[in-house]
């Protein structure tokens, strides 16, 4: 910062924020309006076109609250890290200025609700730990709550990894980045993505353990099988503790985490995966004339990503592609049943992500309402799998998996709206008859 700039209390308190982002680009709430002053007003008034001004000789450049997230992706997406600072108490309430804290980081590994999501494939963010010869991966996706990880004895399995699961972030110590910087750039060949480096201490073993055990609220993290990944252990506590406590963001929908190992399934190194075009074409990587466009005959986003990752990681043990070949054979000798199952599934939204941004405090009516809609089919989907369920196993388990949940369906087909706004500040959610407090409030205003 700059000496001269002045120090009026409104530019104190952004210059409080814009230390707290470090070397994010500070979009500071004003009223309707998310304003950037000094270097971060000239670079997004150039990177995203906008008019750049002046007030009592700042720079500054601004965009409306309402359509913020549009500008927020278009910074992301050219490789910028964007905090976010908010109001944190009412203005009508607020003696004197009004507190303003980093709300949240938006970074390519932890965008939420985003036109730069795929629906059909994951968005995750990775860290890299190494303990003496073994590395340990750990990647998650926050739109869908998958938090898995695993270790390896051989930097080129972790490479073969990577190219796998192409993360748009990847987290390291700076010891680890400097040790291993070939490593990463070895990746940056083959697609881009963005390098996030940290601390040592936030990879150290006790204290990434003490972080999962009390994120976990568990005196052990042996019933997750991660007894001895010491190296695995640090790539997720350290991954956990800095998207928290760095980034500002809510993890209390990570409940659970995977530890998974590669030699279950067939390698396939980058070479392989790129030239049999399996889920990207080599003329332009598009999903043009891959295995993976060749086999999607998916209706949910679900499983177009579970399809891909079974593409990506084939199985090798025969039993288990047996079942599996057992469950695709049930649905071929039944094609009438297979029609009424697809019909159904058309009619279901991305619940993972829906689930996730209700369970973290991200969701908007029309989630709720989307939350219905998929729902809904549930009890034809049960039945038609239960039909089933004697010609495999498989199926057998995943129908007695399926909950509909008759008392949320009927609670929010009673309570809101068949098309709510985007925002609850919008009003008009809920029901006329649901609340009586609310049908005489709304009766008192009109």
């Amino acid at each position: 910062m700059h000496d001269e700039r002045p120090t009026t209390p409104m530019m104190a308190q952004w210059e409080a924020c814009k230390k707290a982002a470090g070397n994010a680009v500070l979009l500071f709430r004003m009223g309707d309006f998310y304003e950037a002053f000094y270097e971060d007003a000239a670079l997004i008034s150039k990177e995203l076109e906008l008019t750049l001004t002046k007030r009592q000789e700042i720079p500054m450049s601004g965009v409306p609250h309402h359509t913020c997230e549009t500008y927020i992706d278009k910074l992301v997406s050219k490789g910028y890290r964007v905090a976010i600072a908010e109001q944190t108490e009412d203005p009508k309430k607020a003696k004197g200025l009004v507190k303003r804290e980093i709300a949240r980081v938006v970074t390519p590994g932890t965008l939420i609700s985003s036109s730069l999501l795929s629906d059909k494939a994951n968005n995750f963010f990775a860290c890299i730990t190494q303990v003496n010869s073994l590395f340990g991966l750990a990647v998650l996706d926050l739109t869908t709550s998958d938090f898995l990880i695993t270790e390896f004895d051989r930097e080129q399995d972790l490479l073969n990894e990577l190219h796998r699961l192409r993360p748009s972030e990847i987290l390291v110590s700076h010891k680890f980045h400097q040790k291993h910087k070939a490593l990463l750039e070895d990746v940056h060949k083959t697609y881009d993505f963005l390098s996030t480096l940290q601390d040592d201490w936030r990879f150290e073993h006790q204290t990434a353990c003490e972080f999962l055990l009390t994120h976990f609220k568990v005196k052990s993290l042996d019933g997750f099988g991660l007894k001895g990944n010491v190296a695995a252990i640090n790539a997720a506590g350290g991954l956990l503790n800095y998207i928290q406590n760095t980034l500002s963001l809510n993890i209390n929908h990570i409940n659970r985490i995977q530890n998974y190992s590669t030699s279950n399934f067939m390698s396939l190194d980058r070479a392989t995966q790129r030239n049999l075009e399996l889920t990207e074409s080599l003329q332009d990587g598009s999903r043009r004339n891959t295995l993976l466009q060749l086999l999607d005959k998916t209706c949910t986003p679900m499983g177009a990503r579970l399809l891909r990752h079974w593409i990506k990681q084939p199985l090798l043990d025969p039993i288990e592609i047996a079942v599996r070949q057992d469950s695709i054979q049930a649905f071929l000798n039944h094609p009438a049943l297979l029609t009424e199952l697809n019909d159904s599934l058309e009619k279901v939204r991305d619940l993972e992500r829906i689930m996730m941004r209700i369970s973290s405090g991200y969701a908007s009516p029309r989630d709720l309402v989307a939350l219905r809609l998929s729902l809904e089919p549930m009890p034809a989907l049960k039945a038609l799998l239960q039909s089933l369920a004697y010609d495999s196993t498989l199926i057998a388990q995943e129908e007695e998996k399926l909950n509909p949940l008759p008392a949320v369906v009927e609670l929010l087909a009673t309570a809101l709206v068949d098309d709510p706004p985007l925002r609850v500040s919008d009003g008009n959610i809920f029901r006329n008859g649901y609340c009586q407090e609310l049908d005489d409030l709304r009766e008192v205003s009109s």
